[in-house]
């Protein structure tokens, strides 16, 4: 057994006289470091307890504890079983997106709500990537979605994922890392919604009928050509025009932000 002695020696810069609980957060505050500073790779396991028991000479129900607390903070998952063990997982937006949406949904925040933050942000990632030196390249990247999405005009949810990606994609090529998670973050809480209602929509035979998807897509095309010349403005202007005009299906069915299990796992980013 490990004495509290041990501990308080054991860890760089911890006071005297800390609980287990203390410890074990000053054993997660160095392990979050190195799994941010990609010391640690995503993806890979933890080294087992044995050499991390070395590397931090504490007790092993404060390393456990340790652990809990990375766990919770989604930067781990124990994997249980024969092949067992504690896999390193670094943060990405779809992990802010759940997070963000808990506490919508603990706040009963309406559809409406939600949907009047991505109309007004959205646009801005528009802005940014008609801004952007590699403009045409990003309108064409946008476009060719728009195409792929034509295929699918005849299935409702198929085409409400792809409709999504336009939208994450768009908000992929602002350019701007900060705003880039930011609205990333509402895009990803709507697009979860939004696929909720569309495979709601489709069953009870609610679905917007086919004019009104090619509609969309026709929306689609033209901010892709606005940002493709560059005009910032118009793409600004299209997009929020697009918004309010699409996103009242979904807010006008009522309700409230639900907490979701997939953001994000259906789909990842086409943009370079």
């Amino acid at each position: 057994m490990v004495s509290a002695g041990r501990e308080r020696r054991a860890v760089p810069n911890v006071p005297p006289r800390l609980n287990t609980r203390s410890v074990a957060e000053a054993v997660a505050s160095q392990l979050r470091t190195r799994i941010l500073d990609g010391d640690l790779v995503d993806g890979s396991e933890l080294p087992p307890e044995a050499v991390l028991l070395e590397q931090f000479p504490v007790s092993r129900p404060s390393l456990r504890e340790a652990f809990r607390i990375l766990e919770t903070e989604g930067l781990l998952t124990v994997r249980r079983g024969k092949r067992g063990g504690t896999i390193i997982k670094h943060p990405t937006p779809d992990t802010a997106a759940y997070h963000v949406g808990l506490l919508l949904h603990a706040r009963r925040t309406s559809l409406e709500d939600l949907a009047t933050a991505r109309n007004l942000v959205e646009p801005l990632s528009a802005e940014q990537a008609a801004r952007r030196r590699d403009h045409r390249r990003i309108g064409r990247k946008l476009a060719a979605l728009s195409a792929e999405a034509e295929s699918y005009l005849e299935d409702g949810v198929a085409f409400t994922e792809l409709a999504a990606d336009f939208h994450q994609e768009l908000v992929n090529a602002a350019g701007n890392q900060t705003l880039q998670l930011l609205v990333g973050v509402i895009e990803s809480i709507w697009d979860t919604q939004e696929l909720t209602w569309a495979k709601s929509a489709v069953d009870e035979g609610q679905y917007p009928e086919v004019n009104l998807r090619r509609e969309v897509l026709r929306a689609h095309v033209r901010i892709s050509e606005a940002i493709e010349n560059g005009d910032a403005a118009e793409a600004v202007r299209l997009t929020r025009g697009h918004l309010k005009a699409t996103s009242q299906f979904v807010s006008a069915a009522g309700g409230q932000v639900r907490v979701l299990d997939d953001y994000g796992s259906r789909r990842q980013s086409r943009l370079s």
